[in-house]
């Protein structure tokens, strides 16, 4: 049986709202273990769960990006429970702002009709993934993410991508993947866990490094822009930026931490996106 796309993090029995969640370069699910936990009963969070890392090791890494935003916009299309947002953390920004943009794509009335045939590679047959599948009338088809969050990444016309990283040699990527601060202070410590973390980091940084941005119609859903005060890597310009990429006027919150904002300030993190979303969703 194949892994599905989207795992829960922690059990949340109460939860009425979902949070679906993309980490950083080489995450999964388990870095999002301290903001999941600071979040209310009401707001349960679901990780994507990416072939290459933690329960899913054993699988090569996705290198992709089209193809891999495709799968995960079709199996949220199926399978997401609203009302539902969309979180992305650090590099994982880019690869929710894209799902976001392909949900609204499938989602509109006329709008490109599914691959026929084409399965996704990660969905679940049987457990409510149906890729390539034709969705149904309109009427039919799940709501759009009521917002998304996107932390410590500049908008996706201007974001600086590293290019040159995933070609360089194993101990030059590491060298600078370090000195540009590419990883969590916990990863870049753990020299022995390098051969087991870098075919994911790799292959992420792969995909970013191949990202050129095509401009389409900014997204019928509001962004929230989470930053570090102490972050030195993201520009205001680039954060700004993200009003380019919304209908709506963009939120800009600030929490007291440098660039990784769920390691550094969990509880703040998971404080100001419950906010974001909205406590009405907890108590409707």
């Amino acid at each position: 049986m194949t892994a599905p796309w989207f795992v829960p993090v922690g059990e949340r029995p109460e939860g009425r709202v979902r949070l679906y969640a993309f980490p950083n370069a080489g995450g999964g699910p388990a870095s999002l273990t301290g903001p999941a936990a600071a979040f209310p009963p009401e707001v349960e969070v679901w990780s994507v769960n990416l072939p290459g890392r933690q329960a899913r090791l054993a699988e090569p890494p996705r290198d992709d990006l089209d193809g891999l935003v495709e799968d995960l916009a079709r199996d949220l299309l199926t399978t997401a429970r609203p009302p539902y947002a969309l979180f992305g953390y650090c590099s994982g920004a880019l690869l929710a702002y894209l799902v976001c943009r392909r949900l609204t794509e499938l989602s509109a009335p006329g709008g490109p009709p599914p691959a026929p045939g084409r399965p996704a590679s990660g969905a679940s047959p049987g457990a409510g993934s149906r890729a390539g599948s034709a969705p149904g009338p309109a009427a039919e088809r799940p709501p759009l993410p009521e917002r998304l969050l996107v932390g410590s990444f500049a908008a996706p016309d201007v974001a600086l991508l590293l290019r040159r990283l995933p070609s360089l040699p194993s101990w030059l990527f590491w060298e600078q993947l370090i000195e540009l601060g590419g990883v969590p202070a916990e990863v870049a410590e753990r020299e022995a866990l390098r051969p087991i973390l870098e075919p994911a980091l790799r292959a992420d940084f792969g995909m970013l490094a191949g990202y050129r941005h095509v401009p389409a119609p900014p997204l019928p859903v509001p962004i929230t822009v989470l930053y570090g005060g102490r972050d030195r890597s993201v520009s205001r310009g680039g954060l700004l930026g993200w009003r380019r990429q919304s209908v709506h006027r963009p939120s800009l919150r600030e929490l007291d931490a440098s660039h990784w904002l769920a390691e550094e300030a969990p509880d703040r993190l998971a404080a100001a996106i419950t906010e974001e979303i909205g406590c009405a969703w907890a108590t409707a």
